[in-house]
């Protein structure tokens, strides 16, 4: 069975074509609120067409931007005659214990589910996803999702600072060599890049400290960037969306 796994996320997109286990394509696109269904059509059909895929024999979709969801829904049925199903709470398996379960995103339910699929020797994980927001997420087997936090995207914060003052530049978000910069670049990466990361372990230590050890898997596009700089990863999975999203597809048969 091929399966194609999307994640619509505020400011990327990501497709996974999956044979079986496999993943055999990873894509990633902008999210754009203003695409309609054929334009998404042929963005799918040229992705397609041109790493040589076959179509996609079902069709799975976790999303936080509902206005791309249904176009892309639309586009994936028309293009390939099949029904893209939307992942909501109920979906996942999952016990989702916080106040009000509908308020929880699709994105962190599917991490949880992806992050079960790892042996924690406490049964507790702890995911971080770096996107336009970051997202702490606390997970326990079998299939306990007991809440979170939520800060700002590490490139949000940077494109917020270079919009809102005068003289401080767009940088690329890299680890400096030192804490202590000796210009403006300098002083932007470290506030912003070993900032963020202080940021980050901060979160951790304190949610180890209410509930115990546990697992931390780290996702998103800067979590490699941190992985040098922040001790408490136990791991990276820059895919553990799409795997969630593929665990729950096989879970319905």
């Amino acid at each position: 069975m091929m399966l194609l796994a999307v994640d619509i996320g505020n400011t990327s997109t990501a497709l996974g074509l999956f044979e079986g286990e496999r993943l055999v394509a990873h894509f990633r696109i902008h999210t754009d609120r203003m695409r309609m269904e054929s334009e998404y059509r042929v963005l799918l059909k040229n992705l397609f067409a041109l790493e040589g895929l076959p179509p996609p024999k079902a069709a799975l979709l976790s999303s936080v931007v509902p206005p791309v969801e249904r176009e892309m829904a639309r586009a994936i049925g028309n293009l390939f005659g099949v029904e893209a199903r939307v992942v909501d709470a109920e979906a996942t398996g999952l016990q989702v214990l916080i106040d009000n379960p509908k308020e929880a995103g699709a994105d962190r339910l599917v991490n949880a589910v992806g992050a079960l699929a790892y042996e924690s020797p406490t049964g507790r994980y702890i995911v971080v996803d770096f996107g336009t927001a970051t997202t702490f997420d606390l997970v326990e087997a079998p299939n306990r999702y007991l809440g979170g936090a939520i800060t700002i995207g590490p490139q949000t914060a940077a494109d917020a600072l270079a919009q809102r003052t005068a003289k401080l530049p767009r940088i690329d978000l890299v680890p400096p060599e030192k804490a202590v910069g000796k210009n403006t670049l300098e002083a932007l990466r470290s506030g912003l890049v070993l900032g963020y990361a202080a940021l980050v372990e901060g979160m951790v230590r304190r949610f180890k400290e209410e509930v115990g050890e546990a697992l931390v898997i780290a996702t998103g596009g800067f979590a490699e960037v941190l992985k040098p700089i922040c001790p408490s990863f136990d791991l990276v999975d820059e895919d553990l969306t799409l795997k969630g999203l593929l665990r729950i597809h096989q879970a319905q048969g």
